[in-house]
């Protein structure tokens, strides 16, 4: 088995520009054979980018010019395979893919309408700006919701994605390419498995498509009461598509003590919590677990606030762990972190955050 990268340009768009050029080379990095399509050969007329007669008989010469390049790469069905495309290449990829029947990732940048009659389902990602001239953006998401493809819109992005604020292009570039790092190494919320109250295994993957609340907790601590709160956002959004998963620490205050039987018989009595609790874990440190680290190298602490309790716990750490605020790491117990149904990490809140600024979040994503 072979991992092939393949490269679809643009019109005018070619492989050294940023956004081909990095995805290009973090597969490259990762081990992937990388291929590169040439169109420059082909004559374009950018004013009829958006005549469906005209893009048609482009992509069959594009087509015809793929398969000639592709000949001896010969991918075949056992071959890990990613598609990086950008405008016109989009289509080409997804159109070449279908064609052959191949299993492969996508990566499309400034996707064209027509790619929604050859892209399969669950199959990519689509980075697409609202300002681009040569596709609407609402039919780009329509495209997207219908095939259950990960999107990803740049405001007021054009059809480079740029906005003309090189400071703004550069943070976006930035946070494309760390989407498509993750992508490429396959590191993303879903790759991780975790282990359940009972000691079995089991993969978050079995949460994809739900939005989630990410708890670190103790039984013994001043924040355990939020156990109420949390179990109301359980039940009125459960139905919505909502879970809250719950990872018992003892690492701060040493205020989970018990077994994870013993803790959950806590909840369930004191609380009557209903959502998953899995087993004790450590969110830091050298036996911290894969799911926390990632969490943390996501979304990292951004200071506690200004409820009554965060005054307090800024006093308690900078006595006890000068420079805390200066990592990622977990500060303390209830530390919660919401996943979009993307699977992306979007927001972190430290134990003293307004429980109804977290319910907001959620529904802002149900």
């Amino acid at each position: 088995m072979k991992k092939i990268a393949v490269v679809f340009p643009g019109m005018g768009y070619t492989k050294d520009r940023p956004l081909l050029y990095y995805a290009g080379k973090m597969a490259k990095n990762s081990g992937y054979e990388l291929v590169h399509i040439d169109f420059s050969g082909l004559e374009w007329s950018k004013d009829r980018l958006t005549d469906h007669a005209y893009l048609t008989k482009k992509l069959d010469e594009c087509l015809r010019l793929t398969e000639e390049m592709l000949k001896e790469t010969s991918i075949s069905q056992d071959d890990e395979v990613l598609f990086v495309s950008k405008s016109i290449g989009t289509v080409v990829a997804t159109a070449y893919a279908a064609k052959k029947s191949l299993n492969v990732r996508h990566i499309c940048f400034s996707p064209l309408e027509l790619i929604g009659s050859f892209i399969k389902e669950e199959s990519g990602i689509l980075f697409y700006g609202d300002d681009d001239p040569f596709a609407k953006f609402e039919v780009i998401e329509k495209i997207g919701a219908e095939k259950k493809l990960e999107m990803h819109r740049i405001e007021g992005g054009n059809h480079s994605l740029e906005t003309g604020d090189i400071l703004r292009d550069i943070d976006s570039l930035h946070g494309i390419m760390l989407r498509i790092s993750d992508i490429i190494s396959k590191r993303d919320i879903y790759h991780i498995s975790v282990q359940g109250r009972d000691g079995s295994i089991k993969d978050l993957s079995e949460y994809r498509d739900k939005v989630l609340l990410i708890v670190n907790t103790a039984t013994g601590c001043g924040f355990t009461p939020q156990y109420e709160a949390l179990e109301g956002f359980y039940r009125t959004y459960k139905k919505d598509g909502f879970a809250v998963l719950d990872f018992p620490c003892n690492q701060f205050g040493r205020q989970a003590p018990g077994t994870a039987s013993e803790i959950h018989n806590f909840c369930t009595a004191k609380y009557d919590i209903s959502f998953e609790q899995f087993a004790k874990i450590d969110v830091n440190g050298k036996n911290e677990t894969e799911l926390f680290a990632y969490l943390k190298s996501k979304q990292g602490f951004h200071g506690f606030g200004d409820s009554p309790d965060a005054d307090y716990m800024r006093k308690k750490l900078a006595k006890e762990v000068p420079g805390y605020e200066d990592t990622a790491d977990i500060k303390w117990n209830f530390t919660k972190f919401l996943i979009n149904r993307k699977g992306e990490v979007i927001a972190r809140f430290e134990p003293t955050e307004h429980m109804d600024i977290i319910e907001n979040a959620i529904k802002a994503e149900l």
